[in-house]
């Protein structure tokens, strides 16, 4: 009998296979729709209820995770990255994280759907795992992708994340055909509810002297970033001291932070609700802002971010690292008069590949956005040099190095 042949198990592997990524790619999809359309509702709502809505939705989602044992960190999208590298989460911590993302993005909190369509992936691909009777993390990576290209709307870099993100070195090859499935089911199920769109595109234009010179500086800044941002978030998961060790601690001070920051959103950002979300709302105000609003944006949004990373907020930073580098790279832009556009996408390029230790992720997602060839090849230098800068930190302290080095656990296969 042939390799290719289609006998029963094989039958219903590929029959789970489709369940898994059907499933997962509308799911994604249909909660990140609801998510963002929460958001602007907020956004539109009482200013009163933009300063109290993050703090409440960090709130709920400590109270949702303390119902059973899940993991601290300040990221779902470790929780994919745990199952990966084989730990095992049961139904409820699968449904507990899914509904702490909810009410921490949802609510307002400054982290990113991204981390909501990816547990919910996640969380299908292991119920599929299960009935196969498989310990392999091909339906984790399947559903996992499906929330990469359902969230992001970037099919290929979609993909690409779900084999890159789970290690701080390198990827998995042979997991990027089952990666590429699920993020472009993803991609067309949100496509197909929300309409085919490239929200992060732009025109960059032409590339000058200026510009290269800047993007060189912008990629350095992103590597000393991602150390800063990789500290607090081990603060977050270990505690702040002998004091502010406890969970309730970390909520407390993250819930008046919280607070805080909205009520000088709205005083000093003509009202704005700059603070919420992943920060998307916050790129319309900068588009007619100075340079010292964009460099208020920029200490804000940071601020926001972090302190929902220090209260243990639930969700993923892949959209906030995007936002800050943009308005990054466009401080710098206006500062020396370079080229916007591109600065602004070379900026967010080098912060989410610095960030997450996902360079050719970050490139692709760069192209997908650009469409410039310069830019790419542009790209591919400044990541390097973040990567370099960086020094192997990286935000999330779920990732392992692949390949596996000799004498350590290796992962399922």
């Amino acid at each position: 009998m042939g390799p290719l042949a289609l006998t029963a198990p094989r039958m219903r592997a590929l029959g789970l296979l489709a369940v898994v990524t059907v499933c997962s790619a509308y799911g994604a999809a249909g909660a990140v729709y609801g998510v963002e359309h929460l958001l602007d509702a907020i956004a539109r709502g009482p200013a009163a209820l933009t300063v109290a809505l993050p703090a409440a939705g960090l709130l709920v989602s400590t109270f949702v995770r303390s119902l059973g044992p899940t993991r601290s960190g300040p990221s779902s999208i470790d929780a994919y990255m745990d199952a990966y590298h084989g730990r095992h989460y049961e139904d409820r911590q699968y449904a507990a994280r899914t509904v702490g993302a909810g009410a921490t993005v949802g609510l307002g909190g400054a982290l990113d759907p991204v981390g909501l369509a990816v547990v919910l992936g996640t969380w299908f691909g292991s119920i599929g795992r299960r009935r196969l009777d498989s310990t392999g993390p091909s339906l984790l990576v399947v559903g996992a992708a499906a929330g990469f290209g359902a969230a992001l709307h970037s099919p290929i870099a979609g993909g690409l994340l779900a084999v890159e993100i789970p290690f701080r070195e390198g990827m998995s090859w042979r997991r990027l055909p089952a990666a590429l499935l699920g993020s472009a089911a993803g991609y067309l199920a949100r496509s197909s509810i929300d309409g085919f769109r490239l929200p992060w595109w732009t025109s960059v234009g032409v590339v000058g002297l200026r510009d290269v010179l800047l993007a060189l500086g912008l990629a350095v800044g992103a590597g000393i970033a991602s150390r800063a941002v990789s500290l607090l978030t081990r603060t977050a998961e270990t505690g702040l001291g002998p004091v502010f060790s406890r969970e309730r601690h970390h909520v407390a001070v993250a819930a008046a932070l919280l607070v805080l920051l909205g009520v000088l959103a709205r005083i000093g950002f003509s009202g704005v609700p700059v603070h919420l979300g992943p920060g998307t709302i916050s790129l319309a105000w900068a588009a007619t802002a100075s340079v010292a609003g964009h460099c208020a944006l920029l200490a804000l949004r940071a601020a926001a971010s972090g302190v929902t990373m220090l209260g243990r907020g639930v969700g993923g930073l892949i959209i906030p690292l995007l936002v800050l580098g943009s308005i990054a790279g466009q401080v710098l832009g206006r500062i020396f008069d370079g080229n916007l556009a591109l600065l602004s996408v070379i900026g967010a390029t080098t912060l989410l590949g610095a960030g997450y230790r996902v360079p050719l992720a970050a490139l692709v997602w760069l192209a997908e956005s650009t469409h410039s060839l310069p830019a790419v090849a542009l790209g591919c230098v400044v990541v390097l040099i973040t990567q370099a800068v960086g020094g192997g930190r990286s935000v999330s302290t779920a990732q392992r190095i692949h390949p596996v080095p000799p004498g350590r656990p290796s992962t399922p296969s």
